[in-house]
């Protein structure tokens, strides 16, 4: 018996219709398996910042006040989305942002973290005077940069701790990044020449501080070298070296006030070239009987803790207010109540 063409192609056609159908249903399926636009975070954003955002270094991260939104990925907005924090703990001074996660995109915000070493209470403000000081009524220049300006301590330095803890007039000329050599306008040299041609200058200065800068660390080829015995005057000195800058600092300083010209140091910070311009410094002490405060060799100013390294420095050259005033202003307070009683070089 021959099979019936026509019921074998009804047949292959239902089988057809079938496999389209579930074809269909699968497609749908698959359709209705991937998340909607209206599903889909594309970023997010902090709509409201925490309620605090300053810190002392050592504390939590409080996030109260904090609402974190979602832009979705057909242009809607989720609002107050939960989020997770992330965010050093407790809070250290090289640690200060704070990351918003939800689903996988983040937002990140900076807070502001004061070290431990510039709380308030080690600050000028909080500092008491010294009655008996014998530096009381007298008058310093301190020429230098950041180190001296106190970049890291709220423009608080060992300046503003000498002046308040003696009562004494302290002349601070600081730039922060600025160079002994001179390479423009804002170098040692060139800003003390501008305040000498300034008619409102001082007219009597009990000793002149200048900071071996750390700046110069950068241009070793420029370091130079110290003159020999009988080069004295002015114009006998490369100025865009650092030795040179030294030397005509000392003769401009002595020329005009005829005082005491001391020379300091940062405390050890490891650092090869800066040893380089030291000894360079010890030629220049040895010519000129300059004064020198060297904190950079000083074993025993050196040898603290690793509890008072982190409370006296914000980094590696630069001190906290603690640092200044409890560990660097003793050793100039030092000096210079030496210096009340001592001949200016005639050299």
């Amino acid at each position: 018996m021959k099979p019936d063409k026509k019921k074998i192609i009804a047949a292959a056609g239902t089988v057809i219709i079938l496999i389209v159908a579930a074809a269909v249903v699968v497609m749908i399926k698959s359709n209705n398996s991937q998340p909607k636009d209206a599903e889909i975070v594309d970023s997010v954003y902090v709509a409201h910042q925490p309620d605090r955002l300053e810190y002392m270094e050592g504390e939590e991260f409080d996030p109260a006040g904090t609402v974190i939104n979602a832009n979705m990925k057909d242009g809607s907005i989720k609002e107050n989305v939960p989020y997770e924090v992330k965010c050093a703990s407790p809070l250290t001074y090289s640690g200060y942002s704070v990351t918003f996660t939800y689903e996988d995109k983040s937002v990140s915000i900076q807070l502001n973290i004061t070290k431990r070493g510039n709380a308030a209470e080690y600050s000028v403000e909080q500092t008491p005077e010294n009655a008996d000081s014998p530096l009381k009524g007298k008058t310093y220049f301190f020429l230098g940069s950041s180190v001296t300006r106190g970049e890291r301590s709220e423009g608080e330095s060992m300046v503003d701790f000498v002046a308040k803890r003696n009562a004494c007039q302290c002349i601070k000329e600081a730039v922060s990044g600025t160079t002994l050599m001179d390479n423009g306008e804002t170098s040692y040299v060139q800003r003390l020449d501008a305040y000498l041609a300034d008619g409102n200058r001082a007219d009597h200065l009990d000793a002149f501080i200048c900071q071996l800068s750390t700046n110069d660390i950068k241009y070793p080829d420029s370091f130079g070298e110290v003159t020999g015995a009988d080069r004295r005057s002015a114009e006998d000195f490369d100025r865009a070296t650092t030795s040179g800058a030294i030397e005509y600092i000392i003769v401009k300083v002595r020329e005009t006030w005829d005082c005491p010209v001391v020379f300091y140091t940062n405390s050890d910070f490891h650092n090869e070239n800066y040893e380089t311009m030291l000894a360079l410094l010890d030629q220049v002490e040895e010519k000129w009987g300059v004064e020198v405060i060297d904190l950079y060799r000083d074993e025993a100013f050196n040898d603290i803790s690793d509890e008072d390294k982190d409370l006296y420095m914000s980094d590696t050259t630069h001190p906290t207010k603690a640092g200044y005033r409890d560990w660097w202003t003793p050793k100039f307070e030092e000096k210079l109540a030496s210096l009340s009683t001592k001949e200016v070089d005639p050299q």
